[in-house]
C-alpha cells in the first residue's frame, strides 16, 4: 500500500471495504483488507459522532459488546483496472479452417499505446492472435507463429471518435493473412465529416506454423496478466464483433442490442451471442452500455426505441467497479444489534488506521424507534474517491484558497486503482457514470479533508446522528438502497422520516416512496440542500452499483449526444426536474445556488409567533439566527428555494428565509436560460434558502431546511442554540402525531 505519487510520499497503511453499506442484525458481513503492515486488527464500533477539528466536536464511538476483535496477517491486495469482455474459447485453437475476424470500432484514444479490440492471445505474446491498434493508432493484426510473429498494420492511424470496420483473415492453408480497414458510420455518429482517411487492405505471408493460445476470448483487451489486469486495453466503442470460419460450429457474432428492453438493458454484464447457445461475453468493470453505434442517425435519442443504433459498448482503461479483493474476515452481527451507524475500525502496528462505515438497519419488517434517518449513501457513492481537489483548478477558485491535502487525499491521488467518482472523466474524456461499493471509498473516511468544507456528506450526516443521540431522540437508520427496496412500506412504519444533508442522487423508487409516504399521512424532514437532483439507477444484476448520465444541470461533465438515458433503467438521465419530477413538488424547495462556506448566511424569521407555523420557531430568540456553524452559517454550501412554477404546493408556509449571501453564492445554471452577469447572492434576489413547512393530506407534512450546511450549526454553543431548538420543535411535533398547524 506504500509508494509515491510524483514527489509526494504516500503513507503506508491498512484499508478495507465491505461489499455493501448496510446490513441487518444477525447477518454476516465480509471484510476485505489490504495492508502493508505485518498484521492488522479489526473492531466493530458504534459511531455517534465524528470529529470536526477546530469546532470542538469530537469523535464518539463505543466497541460493540459480544463481537470479538479480529486479527489477521497483513497482505497487499491488487486491483485490476479497465473494462473488458471475457468469453470461453470458440474451439479455434488449431486454425483448421480460414478464420475471419471483424469488429466495428470507434477509438477514443488512438495513439495512446497498443490496443486490442478482439483477441485470443496469451500473456507472454507467444501464442494466439489479436486485432486492434498499434501504438501509433493504426489498425493492426498480430498472429503468433513458431517463427517470427506476424505484425500487420495499415498505413494510416485512425481518427479519434470516428467509426471504422476492421476485417482480418488468417488462412493457415494458404499461409496468408490480410487486414482491411473501412471508414463507416453516419454523419451523425462520427466526430468528423471529412478527413477520416480511406479504405486500406494489406496482406502478408505467414512464416512458420500458427501457434494457438490456450486462452479465453477477450473483447477490448489482448490478454490478462496473473492479477487479472487487462493487457493492451481498449479505449472506445466496439460494435458487432464477430469470428467466422468454414467450420459451422465455430462461428459467432455478438450483438449489444439483444439486451435492450423497454425497461433498460436487462443484463448489463453480458454481451450476447446471436446464437443463443453460443458463448456470451461477460463484461467486467462496467463498460458503458446504451451508447450510440455507427448507424446512429440522430432521429431517436432513446436507445430503447432504436436498438440497432445502440449496438455498441464503450470500454475504458480506467473503468473499475470491483476491486476483487479476497475476503480476509467475516463478522457476524449480533441478532440484537440496535439499528444505527457503525464502523469497522482497522488498525495496524505501523500506525495505520481506517474506519469502514456500516449502517445497521432494523430487522426486516420491524421498527425499533419512532423516527427513521435515511443516510444519503448514493451521494457518498457519487463523490466516492473524487480527485477534484487535486485535479481541478476550479477547487482552488471555488474555495479561494490553496487546497490542503491530508494523508488520505494524497493516498487516493496515488492509488487511483480503487476507482473514480462520478465527478470525473475517464482518460478519453468521457464521463464516469458508474460507482460501486465493491471498493474502498476513501472519501467516506471520517478523517478525510474535503475542499467543500468540514461538514460534507458522511461527516455532515453524522452531525444529525450526533444531535439525535445527544438530545435523546430515538431513531433507526437505513441507506438509500434500503429505501429503494423497501419503498413506502418501509417509511410507513415511522411517525417521522429524516433525510441526510445531501440526498442528491435518488432513484425513481425512492422519490415514489417519499411522495406516497407523505400523501398517506407521513411526516418527512428534508434536512439538506441540492437534494433529489440527479436521476439515478441501480444495476439490475448488482445492487451495489449505481449509474447516472449528466446533462443540463450544474455538472462536472456532460454525456455524449444520444446517450442521456440510463442503461440500467431506460430513464432519461440528467435532472429529475427535466423528467417532470422537480423536488419542489414533494419537498417544497429545490436547488437554486451553491458557494463556499464563506458565502453562507443565517436565516430571517418569517413566521410570526401565534401563526399556524409559529411553533417551529418557539425558543428561537433572535429575528435573525443561524449565522454560525462549522460551515459558516446554517444556510450554505448548496441551497434550495421555493418555486411555484416548478411545483411548490400552494399550501407551503415559508418559516424563514436566508439573507446575506455574498456574490460567491452563485445561482445554478439550470435556473436561467441566457448568460447573466448577476449570478451572485449579493445582487441576485433569487439566491436564498427557504425553510418551509408543507401541510399534506391525511395529517402528513413536509419540513425542509433547503441547505446542506444546516446540520453544521447544531453543535454551536454546546448544542444549545436557535437552530438546535428549532429542529427539536419539528422532530417532536412530527413524532407526536399532533396537527402540524396551530389553529
Amino acid at each position: 500500500m506504500s509508494g509515491t505519487a510524483g514527489d509526494v510520499l504516500v503513507p503506508a497503511g491498512t484499508i478495507g471495504y465491505l461489499d455493501a453499506i448496510s446490513a441487518a442484525p444477525g447477518e454476516t458481513v465480509k471484510l476485505r483488507v489490504s495492508s502493508s503492515a505485518p498484521t492488522w486488527r479489526a473492531e466493530l464500533l458504534r459511531l455517534y459522532a465524528l470529529e470536526i477539528p477546530g469546532f470542538g466536536v469530537e469523535r464518539r464511538a463505543d466497541p460493540v459488546p459480544g463481537v470479538e476483535p479480529i486479527e489477521r496477517e497483513g497482505i497487499e491486495q491488487t486491483t485490476a483496472v479497465g473494462s473488458y469482455g471475457l468469453a470461453a474459447p470458440l474451439g479455434l485453437d488449431q486454425f483448421d479452417a480460414p478464420l475471419t475476424i471483424t469488429a466495428t470500432i470507434c477509438p477514443t484514444r488512438p495513439g495512446a499505446g497498443p490496443e486490442a479490440a478482439l483477441a485470443q492471445r496469451d500473456e507472454a505474446a507467444v501464442a494466439g492472435w489479436s486485432l486492434g491498434l498499434d501504438p501509433a493508432g493504426r489498425p493492426r493484426l498480430w498472429v503468433a507463429t513458431d517463427a517470427d510473429a506476424l505484425d500487420l498494420t495499415t498505413p494510416e492511424p485512425l481518427k479519434q471518435g470516428c467509426w471504422y470496420r476492421l476485417t482480418a483473415t488468417i488462412d493457415a492453408g494458404a499461409a496468408r493473412a490480410t487486414l482491411a480497414v473501412d471508414p463507416v458510420g453516419t454523419f451523425t455518429s462520427n466526430r468528423l465529416a471529412t478527413g477520416r482517411g480511406g479504405s486500406h487492405r494489406v496482406e502478408a505471408s505467414l512464416t512458420g506454423a500458427l501457434q494457438p493460445a490456450a486462452a479465453p476470448l477477450l473483447l477490448a483487451a489482448a490478454a490478462l496478466d496473473p492479477n487479472g489486469q487487462p493487457i493492451e486495453g481498449f479505449d472506445g466503442k466496439v460494435e458487432s464483433p464477430a469470428i467466422h470460419t468454414t467450420a459451422p460450429a465455430a462461428a459467432a457474432t455478438w450483438d449489444a442490442s439483444l439486451s435492450i428492453t423497454r425497461h433498460g438493458i436487462d443484463l448489463p454484464s453480458q454481451l450476447r451471442n446471436t446464437d443463443a447457445a453460443g458463448p456470451h461475453f461477460t463484461l467486467v468493470n462496467h463498460p458503458t452500455r446504451a451508447v450510440t453505434s455507427s448507424t446512429w442517425d440522430g432521429q431517436v435519442d432513446d436507445f430503447r426505441f432504436a436498438p440497432d443504433q445502440y449496438a455498441a459498448v464503450h470500454f475504458h482503461r480506467t473503468d473499475m467497479t470491483d476491486c476483487g479483493w479476497e475476503p480476509q474476515a467475516e463478522i457476524v452481527l449480533p441478532a440484537d444489534l440496535a439499528s444505527g451507524v457503525y464502523a469497522i475500525h482497522l488498525t495496524d502496528p505501523d500506525g495505520g488506521e481506517d474506519l469502514v462505515p456500516l449502517i445497521v438497519r432494523p430487522p426486516a419488517g420491524t421498527t425499533t424507534a419512532p423516527a427513521l434517518l435515511v443516510l444519503s449513501t448514493n451521494s457518498y457513492l457519487a463523490y466516492g474517491n473524487d480527485h477534484v481537489g487535486v485535479d481541478s483548478p476550479r477547487t482552488q477558485v471555488w474555495n479561494q484558497m490553496v487546497p490542503a491535502l491530508d494523508d488520505w487525499e494524497r493516498f487516493r491521488d496515488a492509488h487511483r486503482e480503487v476507482g473514480l467518482s462520478l465527478y470525473e472523466v475517464h482518460s478519453d474524456g468521457s464521463g464516469v457514470c458508474h460507482s460501486s461499493w465493491r471498493r474502498p471509498i476513501l472519501t467516506l473516511r471520517p478523517t478525510v479533508y474535503d475542499g467543500d468544507g468540514p461538514v460534507w456528506q458522511f461527516t455532515a450526516d453524522m452531525q444529525i446522528v450526533d444531535w439525535l443521540d445527544r438530545t435523546n431522540r430515538p431513531f433507526d437508520v437505513v441507506s438509500d438502497r434500503d429505501l429503494h427496496e423497501g419503498g413506502a412500506e418501509l417509511l410507513g412504519r415511522y411517525g417521522c422520516v429524516i433525510t441526510g444533508t445531501h440526498p442528491e442522487y435518488p432513484s425513481e423508487q425512492m422519490l415514489d416512496a417519499y411522495e406516497e409516504y407523505v400523501g398517506a399521512g407521513g411526516r418527512l424532514m428534508y434536512m439538506g440542500g441540492n437534494g433529489m437532483y440527479w436521476v439515478t439507477g441501480y444495476d439490475p444484476e448488482d445492487p451495489q452499483v449505481i449509474e447516472i448520465r449528466r446533462w443540463a444541470g450544474t455538472q462536472a461533465w456532460c454525456a455524449a449526444p444520444g446517450e442521456y438515458h440510463l442503461s440500467f433503467t431506460g430513464r432519461l438521465g440528467g435532472l429529475w426536474r427535466f423528467g417532470g419530477r422537480a423536488p419542489q413538488k414533494t419537498f417544497g424547495v429545490g436547488m437554486v445556488a451553491a458557494g463556499p462556506p464563506t458565502a453562507s448566511a443565517g436565516y430571517l424569521r418569517v413566521a410570526e409567533p401565534g401563526s399556524p407555523a409559529g411553533w417551529i420557531l418557539a425558543g428561537v430568540e433572535e429575528a435573525e439566527f443561524g449565522r454560525y456553524g462549522t460551515m459558516g452559517g446554517a444556510a450554505g454550501t448548496e441551497i434550495d428555494t421555493v418555486d411555484p412554477v416548478l411545483g411548490t404546493p400552494d399550501e407551503t408556509l415559508v418559516v424563514a428565509t436566508s439573507a446575506g449571501h455574498s456574490d460567491d453564492m452563485l445561482e445554478a445554471r439550470e435556473n436561467f436560460n441566457m448568460t447573466s452577469r448577476i449570478l451572485g447572492g449579493a445582487r441576485n434576489p433569487k439566491v436564498h434558502s427557504d425553510l418551509v413547512l408543507i401541510p399534506r393530506e391525511n395529517g402528513g407534512a413536509v419540513f425542509s431546511t433547503g441547505s446542506i450546511s444546516f446540520s453544521g450549526s447544531l453543535s454551536h454553543e454546546g448544542w444549545d442554540n436557535d437552530v438546535s431548538r428549532l429542529l427539536g420543535n419539528v422532530v417532536d411535533r412530527f413524532v407526536s402525531g399532533k396537527p402540524v398547524l396551530d389553529s
